[in-house]
């Protein structure tokens, strides 16, 4: 049963291209800031090594930082 917990992804995308990650087990993954990203294609994962930042703020939305008073 582990298993088949890590092979499943629960709605996770890649920040690069944003496609959904079918198989976390089988595509490839970093860790940056403590968080682990998973990518649909090595160029994707050199591309968000490359420049991190820009990809994790698409992750990171400012909805949290932000609040709004009615």
């Amino acid at each position: 049963m582990l298993n088949e917990e890590k092979s499943r992804s629960a709605g996770i995308h890649d920040p690069v291209c944003g496609m959904e990650i079918k198989d976390i087990s089988k595509d490839e993954r970093m860790e940056h800031n403590d968080k682990t990203y998973y990518f649909c294609t090595t160029l994707c994962r050199i591309q968000f090594e490359q420049n991190p930042e820009k990809y994790v703020k698409r992750d990171d939305s400012d909805e949290h930082k932000h609040h709004h008073h009615h």
